[in-house]
């Protein structure tokens, strides 16, 4: 099998089939943002290993070749992964993109399979417990001994304290963690403003949380600490072996926090501990969950939330329902 080089802005970042190597140059050239750019190879690269395990090639006769029963085998490859179904529909629409490119039938059906995709109801377990949410707090606050080596989780307790906040209280995603800059939040104010396609969203702080914030702020050294009012990322990347923020120089800030690394954050405090599985989505959904019973209007839980349908927002109602109903029952016996 013959495979490129992917190469953006003079970085080699995967090998890929010339195919996609020649869809990812066109990404390029449309103007994409790096960070897009990597979220496309990201999402396309298990496509590809997927390809490679089950048909033994992934050369541009077996990929024009795919059919309606090869798509389903995906989709159900990547729920047995346990992702997420707005992380699915993410990947189908990646891969959608990719198929109408080289003008691909299969495209089509692609479209359809991941807009039917059913949501399913969710549990319990898809919420996380204040008893399991307070000692996922205490850990956070808990320094690591240090016998042998230095312990790069003690540099970023407050960092990581202040992530799992904002995901639990204000229900932010990682992907937005990700995307703060310096110019979202206003620490005198204790704001915080995501920039929206169709409107912004703003946060005001508890005061618990911007003292994390702010605690975790000024542990970065000068040289390397985010500038107020400017892109640079609110929350920096840090390598555990040098036990240092990370400086990108290629474009003279900061080296923004991954997606990755908030998420695996989260499960190693979780495994720590250890509780069951939670993960950002749980906290997530918690604080959806909490705003709802606040009787909010629908369209304002929609706009805080960020939620893309009525269906995302239904799925937390249904539960609240049926919630209600088994306790009404209980009562009953």
């Amino acid at each position: 099998m013959q495979k490129f080089s992917v190469r953006e802005r003079g970085k080699v970042n995967l090998l890929f089939p010339e195919y996609v190597q020649s869809y990812i140059e066109n990404l390029i050239d449309s103007g994409k943002s790096k960070l897009t750019l990597k979220q496309y190879e990201s999402d396309i690269k298990k496509f590809i290993n997927w390809l490679e395990k089950e048909k033994k090639s992934t050369d541009f006769e077996t990929f024009a070749a795919l059919q309606t029963e090869d798509i389903r085998a995906y989709f159900l490859y990547l729920r047995e992964q346990d992702l997420s179904q707005a992380t699915i529909r993410r990947l189908a629409s990646v891969l959608s993109r990719l198929m109408k490119f080289h003008q691909v039938i299969a495209a089509e059906e692609i479209h359809k399979l991941s807009e039917a995709l059913p949501m399913r109801s969710l549990t319990e377990n898809d919420f996380i417990k204040k008893e399991e949410y307070n000692r996922l707090l205490e850990s956070l606050q808990t320094k690591e001994i240090e016998q042998t080596k230095k312990s790069a989780r003690n540099y970023l307790l407050d960092r990581n304290i202040a992530i799992v906040q904002l995901i639990r209280t204000y229900g932010l995603t990682p992907q937005e963690i990700h995307n703060l800059t310096m110019k979202n939040i206003n620490f005198a104010q204790k704001e915080l403003i995501l920039e929206g396609n169709e409107a912004s969203r703003k946060f005001t702080l508890e005061e618990d949380i911007i003292k994390n914030i702010r605690a975790y702020f000024f542990s970065i050294p000068s040289l390397f600490r985010p500038k107020y009012h400017t892109l640079d990322p609110l929350f920096v990347a840090f390598n555990n072996i040098s036990y240092s923020f990370q400086y990108d120089y290629d474009v003279q800030r900061p080296k923004v926090l991954s997606v990755r690394a908030i998420q695996e954050m989260i499960k190693d405090e979780v495994r720590k501990i250890p509780l069951r599985k939670i993960s950002a989505v749980t906290l997530r959904n918690t604080a959806i969950l909490d705003y709802i019973k606040e009787e909010h209007r629908d369209e304002q839980i929609m706009k805080r939330f960020a939620l893309t349908s009525e269906a995302a927002l239904r799925r937390y109602k249904q539960f609240i329902e049926a919630a209600f109903s088994t306790k009404e029952t209980n009562k009953g016996k």
